[in-house]
């Protein structure tokens, strides 16, 4: 009698996983923070100083942190080494652009008069990448070549890969969006401890409690604290 109980069990595990009973997508911004000042395209932004962050991790040749984005289109990232960006440049980063059907990265001088001039560096085909249901939540890596790659968390292979041969630092990060309202969540923890491998282009990530390079982060530190 205890036969068939115990296949139905095996039967029920196999097709019905403990997670996915409590899958959620909001779960994965659980420890985040809300950015709460987003600004229209050409409004005066509210930037983050690094120095709030708590998650950020290294490598011995870059730099990544984890943002979550949600609504319907042209969630936007920008970041550079400077409070009020006015006469500087940033990097843009476009997150479902041109009505979620796009991605791109862009360096931006914006005069002291606010108006923006944008070169391209990159412009990929995404699309639906965002949804204005769920946050989805993306892993930024920014190398120390100027390298800057965007890929869905989880996932090997980034979506979007460009480099800034101007290298503009990353000391401060705002964001902000186009026409649709977004909501956006940033310091998301992450492994800080997280060693990440390249090999035939594949990305590979374990645990070394050696491979943070706490230099890189006390570097970062005093430059946005200036």
């Amino acid at each position: 009698m205890k036969s068939p109980i115990v296949v139905v069990t095996v039967v029920i595990s196999i097709l019905f996983p403990a997670d996915a009973f409590h899958s959620n997508y909001f779960d994965a911004i659980k420890g985040c923070k809300q950015y709460g000042h987003e600004g229209n395209y050409n409004d005066p932004l509210t930037y983050i100083p690094i120095t709030d962050l708590q998650n950020l991790g290294f490598t011995n040749k870059s730099m990544f942190f984890k943002i979550a984005v949600q609504g319907n289109y042209d969630g936007i990232l920008r970041f550079g080494d400077s409070l009020y960006p006015y006469n500087k440049e940033v990097i843009e980063i476009v997150f479902g652009g041109w009505t979620n059907t796009k991605s791109a990265g862009r360096r931006q001088h914006r005069t002291a008069s606010n108006k923006a001039t944008n070169t391209v560096l990159a412009e990929v085909q995404t699309p639906k990448l965002l949804s204005a249901d769920r946050p989805t939540m993306f892993l930024v890596e920014l190398f120390d070549d100027g390298t800057i790659q965007v890929r869905i968390d989880g996932q090997d292979h980034p979506f979007l890969l460009f480099n800034d041969a101007k290298m503009i630092p990353f000391y401060y990060m705002a964001f902000t969006k186009g026409s649709k309202d977004m909501v956006y969540f940033y310091d998301c923890p992450v492994d800080r401890y997280a060693k990440i491998c390249y090999e035939d282009g594949k990305m590979y990530v374990y645990r070394d409690e050696g491979s943070l390079n706490e230099s890189k982060w006390e570097t970062a530190k005093n430059q946005s604290s200036v």
